[in-house]
């Protein structure tokens, strides 16, 4: 039975605090309420974490676990467009999670927000027990348009980040698109060719279903490896320290490293403007913005700008002590500052970045596609070298024999 931890106050002032055991979180603010205190706070502790839920926490989620955002979007569009249409959110949901289309995870994440939902609690509460699954940014945007009784306004907002974010996802996966599948064929090839030629030479021959079957094992192989280094770098991704190491590699590259800043930059503003547009304190909003951006490092050198404005500091100080945003930057700043439009600021400069950073994705595809066409003409005149070397050297070796 899941326990509950309570923050109450007595009938003669005092503070209680202490834990009830529960089904729901309805049954839990009553026993508190049978208790005779006025209840202040409620949450759920976590679960205890057993190995088959360590690994499913550590493994299974990096790797396979996550809901795209083409279906998060959609869901939050959907989920705004009903609420509008003055359906209760519990509808909503049930009727979002019924849905034959979408994602599967996600269906089952919804269901279980609107049996929350049913049993008391509120829907920020009910959307923070699926971290996985929702962003700190989603949550904290949700919970700030609950509070503020903005809830619609808040999940459209939510979807259009969604939107711009999917956007700039397809950006670079079609840039690199090419560039990745010459990359492939160039390791795949080589390794065929030799299993092919053992196969097809063999004394007699070899039947057709051998040589498929040794073309197919050499597919399997070769992207068993490709598996596995990716599925490595993924959970290597879930540790910090490994996180700013690659974030500070990417930045750092030659003039990629800037396309990355840039499209890091602009992710930060469109989530701080979609942040501060909700209502979330501005402090609160650079946290939560500063991992938005996707890389670790710039989101470590961004967030401490959050500590200084709640110390007082003015905004384009604060953002000033981080070193990472351009003087272009800062002076869009410091104007949204002056005439209180620091959210529509925001927006323009993440339009401009994202703007820049799709010129430069662009620029950047072709120069990789040129790097990678070298690359593979260099390993197949080395591959074609070594053939010929050892063909003829085993020529003049046998003109040589009595």
């Amino acid at each position: 039975m899941p326990t509950f931890r309570y923050v109450a106050q007595a009938p003669d002032g005092r503070e209680v605090r202490g834990t009830v055991q529960a089904n729901t979180r309805l049954e839990a603010s009553d026993a508190v309420r049978k208790q005779g205190y006025w209840l202040i706070e409620l949450y759920a502790e976590p679960e205890p974490r057993t190995p088959t839920r360590a690994v499913q926490q550590t493994v299974w989620q990096p790797l396979f676990g996550g809901v795209p955002l083409k279906a998060l979007a959609l869901f939050f569009r959907q989920f705004a467009a009903m609420l509008a249409a003055g359906v209760p959110i519990y509808q909503a949901l049930d009727t979002l999670s019924q849905q034959h289309t979408g994602n599967a995870r996600l269906r089952r994440t919804l269901a279980s927000i609107r049996d929350s939902i049913l049993a008391g609690e509120r829907l920020a509460d009910a959307f923070d027990k699926h971290p996985a699954v929702f962003s700190p940014i989603i949550r904290a945007m949700i919970r700030v348009g609950e509070a503020g009784g903005a809830l619609e306004q808040v999940l459209r907002q939510i979807a259009t980040y969604l939107e711009n974010e999917l956007e700039l996802r397809r950006l670079i996966s079609r840039v690199t698109f090419y560039p990745k599948l010459v990359l492939f064929f160039a390791i795949v090839i080589p390794n065929l060719i030799p299993a092919l030629i053992t196969l097809v030479g063999a004394p007699g021959g070899a039947p057709v279903g051998t040589v498929l079957w040794g073309i197919a094992m050499t597919f399997a192989k070769i992207l068993l490896v490709i598996f596995v280094i990716w599925a490595l770098f993924r959970l290597a991704m879930q540790a910090q320290g490994f996180r700013y190491a690659w974030g500070l590699f990417t930045v750092s590259l030659p003039w990629i490293g800037f396309t990355v800043r840039q499209l890091a930059l602009a992710r930060f503003a469109r989530a701080l403007s979609a942040l501060y547009g909700a209502g979330l304190p501005l402090s609160q909003a650079v946290h939560y913005a500063a991992a938005a951006t996707g890389n670790e490092y710039l989101h470590r050198r961004i967030e401490p700008a959050g500590a200084k404005l709640e110390a007082g500091h003015r905004i384009t100080d604060a953002f000033a002590s981080t070193g990472v945003f351009p003087p272009m930057v800062m002076d869009m700043v410091s104007t949204g500052e002056n005439t209180g439009e620091l959210g529509f600021m925001m927006d323009k400069v993440a339009e401009y970045y994202e703007e820049e950073g799709k010129l430069r994705a662009h620029q950047a595809g072709h120069v990789l596609g040129v790097v990678v066409y070298l690359a593979v003409a260099i390993y197949v005149a080395i591959i074609v070298i070594q053939f010929y070397a050892g063909y003829f050297s085993a020529i003049f070796g046998a003109a040589g024999q009595p």
